[in-house]
């Protein structure tokens, strides 16, 4: 059992044996004056320091005593011999009523709906199982063996008078600690909630693409937990029923191990606010080597700001920004996005997942595979072009036929018209700006689309989408700042905080 439940437990069951302790006092001491056996309660009033229950309930008190004097006049016919053995059977009686609450299934709070440790007062059923925990020999007996339970059935007669006056004891507490619990857990999940939806709001999986509130958590023991939040596992700490602590409040939990609840497959989330970008492009676009470039980009403007950034994928990572001039070709098919996070003192977590989407997705073909997972969320689209195979006549897919492959894909995925106007941020970048001569500017892509033959695409882009903006960049070199451009303009369409926290400029 956890330590919040062992002093949830300890205050509870801790008054409820004290005030049954003064009781028994009282009992033994009339038994000493009178030879009587009755029960007292422990209530001081008019001068006296308890109530005979024989005023009140004279039957069963009175069917104790000739209990306890018909077991005692088995052994013995001396009074005060007697008298002794009534008070040792007495005290016996409150020995085993107090083991029943100190038996296993007293204490039990393992979770039936999550691997995780209840918290003892809002277990399933917990008035009914705190009440009956006196009874609690019964219970662990036929656990234990089913034949093991005639034991305490035969002693029943000895506890069951302190069995009652203990499940009496225990309301009161039993309400006060359920109720200030439950305050708290209150007060905790609500400033919870606020802190995670203003830091993080959801996540997104890289591997299936998914977007959910709260991923779930593998414990280091392997179970698979639910999310940790204030609830009735805890509003500090969770603890899986192997007995590890989880915690579950903003800023603690971002050291724990979390998995997709859609796929299963192992992420890092470190509740970071995610801006996803997909990428769009025909075949030898030079989406690849941008995505790179831009990483590197940001990594070096980070830096100045104090901003740590920390990417998390092999396709990003240092040695293949490293190696972006000579990147290969991206491999077709479905692939896990890039993520890359970045923190500092003043700022939450960030998270910046890239879909690089192989440029034979977009190639004009029969049995065309939708990539769903690409597409049922994004904050923003990059689309890619080659400025210089539109003026040397390549062969290959045009900026148009890649648009009507991406935008039947889109539409067919999220469920809308193919005419309807939408509203996500689409970022047209020319690539390759280092070769062209005279270079292209921002102001210039739009223009040079169209002079090329490209009109219709511009007109069908900007009819279908209300907000696009024109790119030119380099990604080749070490000159190549330029290609974090289109990606930090989505960025500040999204979470202005990252886009602030670190300079790169978009002229």
């Amino acid at each position: 059992m956890n330590g919040m439940n062992k002093a949830i437990v300890g205050i509870v069951f801790g008054i409820a044996l004290i005030y049954s302790a003064l009781s028994l006092m009282l009992t033994v001491q009339n038994l000493i004056d009178t030879g009587v056996v009755s029960v007292f309660l422990f209530m001081p009033h008019g001068g006296e320091l308890g109530i005979d229950l024989g005023e009140y309930a004279g039957f069963f008190t009175n069917l104790y005593d000739s209990f306890l004097s018909f077991i005692g006049g088995l052994v013995t016919d001396d009074a005060d011999t007697l008298k002794i053995i009534e008070i040792a059977l007495v005290v016996f009686g409150f020995v085993l009523a107090a083991l029943g609450i100190a038996s296993k299934p007293s204490l039990d709070c393992k979770g039936t709906t999550n691997p995780a440790q209840y918290l003892w007062t809002h277990r399933p059923s917990s008035a009914a199982r705190c009440l009956t925990a006196p009874w609690g020999l019964l219970v662990a007996c036929w656990d234990r063996s089913k034949p093991l339970v005639v034991v305490p059935l035969m002693l029943l007669p000895f506890y069951a008078m302190w069995s009652l006056l203990m499940t009496v004891s225990l309301i009161i507490p039993y309400l006060v600690v359920r109720s200030a619990i439950g305050a708290k857990i209150k007060s905790a999940a609500k400033r919870e909630g606020k802190e995670y939806e203003k830091s993080t709001q959801f996540a997104v999986c890289p591997k299936c693409k998914r977007n959910f509130e709260r991923p779930k958590v593998k414990c280091k023991c392997g179970l698979d937990l639910n999310y940790p939040v204030p609830n009735e596992y805890g509003y500090k700490n969770h603890v899986c029923n192997n007995g590890h602590e989880i915690p579950c409040t903003s800023g603690k939990r971002s050291g724990l191990r979390t998995i997709c609840p859609y796929c299963g497959a192992d992420i890092e989330t470190r509740e970071a606010m995610p801006v996803a970008v997909a990428m769009v492009g025909a075949v030898g676009a030079g989406k690849t080597t941008m995505m790179l470039a831009a990483v590197d980009t940001i990594t070096r403007m980070a830096r100045t700001r104090d901003v740590s950034v920390e990417p998390v994928t092999s396709g990003i990572s240092k040695q293949a920004v490293i190696a972006k001039d000579v990147t290969p070709k991206t491999a077709p098919g479905e692939l896990d996005s890039e993520c890359l996070f970045l923190r500092s003192r003043t700022m939450q977590d960030k998270e910046l997942l890239i879909n690089d989407i192989s440029g034979q997705e977009f190639e004009p073909k029969e049995g065309k595979s939708l990539f769903e997972e690409y597409y049922n969320y994004t904050d923003g689209i990059v689309f890619v072009f080659d400025p210089i195979a539109l003026t040397r006549q390549r062969k290959g897919a045009t900026p148009m036929d890649v648009f009507e492959s991406f935008h039947f894909m889109f539409s067919q995925i999220t469920g809308t018209s193919p005419n309807k106007v939408c509203d996500v941020p689409i970022a047209v970048v020319a690539t390759k700006n280092d070769i062209l001569n005279p270079k292209l500017r921002d102001r210039d892509v739009r223009g040079y689309l169209m002079e090329n033959g490209q009109d219709g695409f511009v007109r069908v882009l900007e009819s279908l989408f209300s907000d696009v903006r024109y790119f030119a960049v380099t990604s080749y070199g070490d000159d190549c700042s330029s290609a974090a451009r289109p990606f930090w303009w989505i960025v500040s369409k999204t979470d202005p905080e990252l886009a602030g926290a670190v300079p790169i400029e978009m002229e």
